[in-house]
């Protein structure tokens, strides 16, 4: 394939995912946001503003236009109203999740008796849960192993509080944490588009989704600095181990995509390296370029300033970067396999 046609190649999945964003961004606004306002309106401030854009700019918009939509089309089929809807209902609830346990201090049995429908809301926030969670149920039961996936997303919320407890985890548990924070919240959100999952499909999307995890934290290092999370990014001293740790996961992702269920897997693994795997390493390049320029050649990103570990990916040279990585096709089993 010629340079011509790897542009032409990479502009198509780029305006792939920008007209999925567009009809997601519409939904949100003719569907979703007359639903939640009301709930907003509330005095009792449960409820903020950041909540808010977490819903409608984040994890509602995010999740079903970017993960929903390439699962879809890995699966071939195009995604049903009923899809988008439930999805974007989904995962509007994860951030408020995330409030229960982080803001409100909820205990795991107090989330899962708000999910299970036995303690009354108590609050807006709890209202919202409970309406978007109710109006899902009966669509979520056609989904095998669904709720399942659901207690499993909550027990391992739980298990993540560990990470505010500074030094208490080595790397492997770190490494671990981060693997089943991602995989089983992955599985939850891929249920609801395949109704009958494969072990081998399994073992793919939970890996890929502690994958996408460990981008996560490898893009929010300064955040996780200031709010004093433990990863395997604020506690190492080696950027070098951890890209070796980070290409090793993807090579077995790679490895474990030769024995799915789905015909396209290739091109959505094509999809995936531009959004996730090229961009994961553009940063942690950026922060190997910092920790060479230390008198000890140690990674110490509290010594550095925000603006060096925030790793700008609209930044021409960090695009010229990605492309030319995929261009190259730097990140597949093979080139994985000969670093």
């Amino acid at each position: 394939m010629n340079l011509i046609s790897k542009y032409f190649k990479i502009l198509s999945k780029i305006l792939f995912v920008g007209k999925a964003v567009l009809r997601q961004k519409s939904f949100i606004k003719k569907q979703l946001i007359p639903q939640i306002n009301p709930y907003f309106q509330s005095t009792d401030e449960t409820l903020s503003e950041k909540d808010y854009k977490k819903i409608t700019k984040y994890y509602g918009l995010i999740v079903p236009a970017i993960l929903g939509e390439l699962i879809c089309f890995l699966r071939g089929q195009k995604m049903s109203l009923d899809e988008r809807k439930y999805s974007t209902y989904q995962s509007s609830v994860t951030g408020l999740v995330d409030d229960f346990f982080d803001v409100q201090n909820l205990s795991l049995d107090e989330v899962k008796k708000i999910v299970a429908f036995e303690k009354a809301p108590s609050n807006s926030s709890e209202e919202l849960f409970d309406f978007l969670h109710s109006e899902s149920l009966e669509f979520y039961k056609t989904r095998k192993g669904y709720l399942e996936s659901l207690d499993q997303v909550l027990q391992v919320q739980e298990d993540s509080k560990k990470q505010f407890q500074q030094g208490l985890q080595s790397r492997e548990e770190l490494l671990d944490l981060t693997i089943r924070k991602g995989g089983e919240s992955f599985l939850y959100y891929v249920r609801l588009y395949i109704e009958n999952i494969t072990p081998q499909d399994e073992k793919f999307f939970y890996l890929l989704g502690g994958i996408t995890q460990f981008g996560n934290d490898i893009f929010d290092l300064y955040e996780d600095i200031q709010e004093n999370v433990d990863t395997l990014l604020t506690t190492t001293t080696s950027i070098t181990e951890v890209k070796e740790i980070f290409l090793n996961l993807i090579k077995e992702v790679f490895q474990l995509s030769q024995h799915v269920s789905f015909n396209k897997i290739d091109t959505f693994l094509e999809f995936y390296s531009i959004g996730v795997f090229n961009r994961c390493i553009v940063c942690l390049e950026q922060y190997e370029s910092l920790q060479e320029n230390t008198p000890s050649n140690l990674f110490q990103p509290k010594n550095n300033t925000r603006k060096e570990l925030i790793c700008d990916m609209e930044k021409p040279s960090n695009l010229l970067r990605s492309f030319t990585m995929d261009i190259k096709k730097e990140i597949n089993l093979s080139s994985i396999s000969s670093k």
